[in-house]
């Protein structure tokens, strides 16, 4: 063995002695469970049995998990929040990009601003919320008292808000949706009022993160395109659609992608908010009901791994269909 052959193999042993540890934690901690979890998913155990009484029912338990009302609820919960709280935190936080891209005084307060709600924890931020919409004492029922009757003059009752299992719909157009079962004409109900309050404070916790990450497009965007635009005379709508929001595709799709995988794995506010389940269980996602079957309860550690795989395939079958409809429009040459 020659002296370079020596020193490379001596550079690669301690690569691999620095990398051990993190490693050896991951290991542990990460690839390890995850491996038992799918293991166990084939099996009939809970927390209590035994290892030598476990009994193999192969597939019993993905199969009984669409059997499961309370999981297909919670199923029609998840795509209730990630249908009404990705587009819109991605809307809000785009615009909020390009206003504070603009020459503007205070940008660097805003953006701070606008950024901090993210920093802070999920579970301070839920605390928080659940007293902004507490019947009693809260702030939204004192604000829509306000505006209802002192300035439109009309009459205004106290709403549950975190109590209410009605869906929003239902309550500002009074229809109901029997059984899921839509006609060609019909409005869904939406998610529940307790739901809603949800999704209104997770956009209002995301909308920051979003907004820097756009920021960061956007100013990666060479200022020559919009020279080009106003020689030709482009109004600022015509730049925004021909320059900015292409050029800005590979941000965008980035968003959407982290977005919805984030969406399907959200637990910590419906926890804090509605530890229950919420309203007749509509505040209820996947990862709540899971983590209500394995760690409550029962303690049915094999359903709940049967249900913490049947997540994931349902985020990669829709992060590989994201990728197929919307990767091949994504604009990366500038």
């Amino acid at each position: 063995m020659t002296g370079a052959q020596k020193r490379r193999m001596r550079d690669q042993l301690e690569a691999f002695a620095y990398l051990a540890p993190a490693g050896l934690i991951l290991l542990i901690f990460w690839f390890l469970p995850v491996l038992l979890a799918l293991i166990v998913s084939f099996f009939d155990a809970t927390a209590l049995t035994p290892i030598g009484d476990f009994n193999w029912v192969g597939l019993s338990q993905y199969t009984r998990a669409f059997q499961d009302e309370d999981f297909v609820q919670s199923l029609w919960n998840t795509l209730n929040y990630t249908v009404y709280s990705v587009p819109p935190t991605l809307a809000l936080s785009l615009i909020a990009a390009l206003l504070l891209n603009s020459k503007i005084k205070g940008r660097a307060f805003f953006r701070t601003a606008f950024f901090l709600p993210y920093v802070t924890t999920w579970v301070a931020i839920s605390i928080v919320w659940t007293y902004l919409f507490n019947r009693e004492a809260g702030l939204a029922n004192w604000l829509f008292r306000v505006i209802t009757e002192d300035i439109l003059g009309g009459s205004y009752q106290d709403l549950a808000w975190l109590a209410e299992p009605k869906g929003i719909f239902e309550m500002m157009f009074g229809y109901t949706v029997p059984d899921l079962a839509l006609g060609l004409n019909a409005i869904p109900e939406g998610p529940s009022l307790a739901m809603f309050c949800i999704i209104v404070t997770s956009i209002w916790r995301d909308i920051g993160y979003f907004m820097i990450i756009f920021l960061a497009g956007l100013q990666s965007i060479d200022h020559s395109y919009y020279e080009a635009a106003d020689i030709d005379g482009a109004t600022p709508f015509q730049k925004f659609w021909a320059i900015t929001f292409p050029l800005l595709s590979p941000v965008t799709f980035f968003l959407l992608v982290i977005s919805m995988i984030g969406a399907f794995k959200i637990f910590v506010p419906m926890l804090v908010m509605t530890p229950d389940g919420g309203p007749d269980g509509t505040t209820s996602p996947i990862v709540f009901y899971m983590y209500s079957i394995g760690f409550t309860g029962q303690w049915e550690l094999s359903y709940a791994s049967a249900i913490a795989y049947i997540l994931t395939i349902i985020i990669l079958v829709l992060t590989v269909a994201q990728n197929r409809v919307f990767g091949k429009k994504v604009e990366y040459g500038q």
